[in-house]
Parts: structure tokens; C-alpha cells; sequence
């Protein structure tokens, strides 16, 4: 779905949170991170709020990145809810199999209740075993998750209201369930693999999909496919919103980038290969130079100004409507801050 200049929306920014430390794995996220800290969070969430982003998302794990320290979804989220005012908060892949969707029904209320509705929900089927195994929880096929994942929102929305609910599903029950207080139903995200089953999930209960990071051309594929996914139930395409969640580091040139590489080898280094899990690593090929250009430059938004406005507007014109953002820099703000000011110039049709 391309989005007509005549109808086009105020293309949202969102930040993703710091909640972890990948220091110089470049596709993981936090490259510039050394260690993980509830700080780097905290002040993360209030610079986007005070440059005016619109949303801050929690991505959601029980261990990822350097030691695997990283700050739980729903605790940081709820914690961040306290100390700001405007911005959205969004769960990012909260995978349904970690929590009852019942009691995360009645959280989610809460939550949006206590934030004044500025709740968002980001569920997921789940996509990182390893996790699961280690905290003894469930790993059925990806089938069985996504139907999981299919009736966690259907609990979730029957809880909503605030009367009390009967539910009989497949997995999970209610009778004369309340989960008060309540505030205006959130919106419900959906991403992951575009697999058959999840496409159906996203057209027939998601109010938005996000996608990984994608060049442009894998983008509108993608969106191809949730189109024809919503056409298939007869349900109108641009109904759906649309999340990119990405990579972003605007530089002052294109050299810079080189320094940039420089920098996450010498922080991938000093680990002496150690701090992260092996389906954390990538391929040692992965780190030639050359590689990393091309990752950055295709998959990530990562350039000039001049370049990071172009590659934004390309983005929106596909259909975009909200940019998520792990900036490449952090725990600096200065792409962060830099990508506010140039916001005005993407907006320009």
C-alpha cells in the first residue's frame, strides 16, 4: 500500500528504548552500548519525549545482548509510564507464551489506566527458543504459537471492556472475569514472519504490523503481502497501520561510517568474543567492512542528512506510517536529536 500525498498522515517517530547492550554487534541493535543501564533508559525515554517522538517501545526478552542483562518489557515500560507525560508506550514482540494472557489482559487495563490510555499492545508469537528453554516454558510449533497468539488477543479484547467476561477458547478460559479499571481499548501491534498464519493474525485482529528492518524493495514485498491479506477477509488495507523498526545513525559525512565500524571492532574486541550467546553472534564474515557498509546502507537508515531524509520519505511513500528507532549511537542522543530537527523535511510532499 503507497500512501497518496493528498491523504498522507504525519509520519510517527518512535524510540526504541536502549534496554540492552550488544556492544559492536552491528545488527544487533545497541552497537555503541557497553553495558546496560537503567540510566541510558530513563534518559532515552525522556529526550524522545522532549524532542517531541511520539512513542517509546520496549523491545521484550528475558536475556539478550552482553551478559544478558536487559530490562524486562512490562517493567520498564510501567516504570516509564511514571515519569512521563505525552509519549506512547508500546511493547515491542511481547511474546504471549511468557505470560497468561489473562493476567496480562488485566495488566495491560491497568496500565492504560494509570498512563491516561497512552498504551499501546505489540504481541508476538514468540522467536527466540532458547529463552523458552531456559525459563522452562512451553516451545510448541510455530503453527500452535500463532494460534496462541491468535486467542491471546481475542482474551485480551474480551477483557477490555471492564464487564464481567465469559471466554471458552482453546487455550485459556474466563468466567465472570473483570478487569477494571479499564481506559480506551489499545492498539493492538502484530509482527514477525510473514508466514500464512501470522498474515492472517495481522489482517483479521491487528490495528498494526511492524516489520523488521528491510530495504526498501523487501518493504513494499512485505506489504504486499499484508495487503493481500486483508483484501483476502475483505478488509481495507490502509486500516492497518504500518511500523518500521530499524537501525538509524545519521552521520555528518559518509566517511564517518568507516569510523563508525572502526569503533564497534574495537568494542566487539575488547569483549575477546565473549558477553553474548552463540545465536546472538553472526557469522564472522558478517564484520568485514565491506558487509557492514552494505547492511547499513541497505537494510538500516544510516547516512547524511540529506540521505537519511531521502531514505525516509521513500519509506513513508511506501506506506509507513510509524518509524521505530534503535539509534546506532546510543547511549548518545545525537542522531536521535538530529532526526527531530529533521522531521519538517520529510513532511514536505
Amino acid at each position: 500500500m503507497s500512501i497518496d500525498s493528498g491523504l498522507r498522515e504525519r509520519l510517527r517517530l518512535g524510540l526504541a528504548a536502549p534496554v540492552f547492550a550488544a556492544p559492536g554487534i552491528v545488527g544487533l541493535r545497541t552497537p555503541s552500548l557497553e553495558q546496560a543501564s537503567w540510566n541510558v533508559v530513563r534518559d532515552a525515554v525522556r529526550t524522545a519525549e522532549a524532542l517531541g517522538y511520539d512513542s517509546a517501545w520496549f523491545s521484550d526478552h528475558l536475556f539478550l545482548g552482553r551478559d544478558g542483562a536487559f530490562f524486562e518489557s512490562w517493567t520498564a515500560m510501567s516504570v516509564a509510564a511514571g515519569f512521563t507525560d505525552r509519549i506512547r508506550l508500546v511493547n515491542n514482540h511481547l511474546g504471549v507464551g511468557l505470560r497468561d494472557p489473562r493476567v496480562l489482559g488485566k495488566m495491560a487495563t491497568s496500565l492504560a489506566a494509570i498512563s491516561g490510555g497512552r498504551v499501546d499492545l505489540f504481541l508476538g508469537r514468540g522467536y527466540r527458543e532458547s529463552e523458552y528453554r531456559a525459563y522452562g516454558q512451553l516451545w510448541p510449533t510455530d503453527e500452535v504459537r500463532t494460534d496462541r497468539l491468535a486467542e491471546a488477543i481475542d482474551v485480551i479484547g474480551a477483557l477490555w471492556p471492564g464487564e464481567p467476561v465469559d471466554f471458552a477458547g482453546e487455550f485459556w478460559s474466563l468466567r465472570d472475569a473483570v478487569a477494571k479499571p479499564t481506559d480506551a481499548p489499545p492498539l493492538v501491534w502484530v509482527g514477525g514472519p510473514l508466514d500464512a498464519e501470522t498474515l492472517a493474525v495481522i489482517a483479521s485482529r491487528a490495528g498494526g504490523w511492524n516489520s523488521f528492518p528491510l530495504g526498501l524493495g523487501d518493504y513494499r514485498a512485505a506489504a504486499e503481502q499484508v495487503d493481500g491479506a486483508c483484501a483476502a477477509i475483505g478488509r481495507d488495507p490502509a486500516t492497518v497501520r504500518r511500523s518500521l523498526e530499524t537501525q538509524v545513525l545519521v552521520l555528518e559525512s559518509d566517511d564517518e561510517l568507516d569510523d563508525w565500524i572502526d569503533r564497534w571492532a574495537r568494542l566487539r574486541e575488547a569483549l575477546h568474543g565473549g558477553g553474548h550467546t552463540a545465536d546472538e553472534m553472526p557469522p564472522a564474515g558478517a564484520f568485514a567492512r565491506e558487509s557492514l557498509q552494505r547492511l547499513c546502507r541497505d537494510q538500516f537508515i544510516v547516512g547524511t542528512r540529506d540521505h537519511v531524509v531521502s531514505r525516509i520519505r521513500e519509506y513513508r511513500d511506501a506506506g509507513v506510517t510509524d518509524l521505530v528507532c534503535w539509534f546506532m549511537d546510543a547511549p548518545g542522543t545525537g542522531s536521535m536529536t538530529v532526526l527531530a530537527e529533521l522531521r519538517s523535511r520529510w513532511e514536505v510532499p
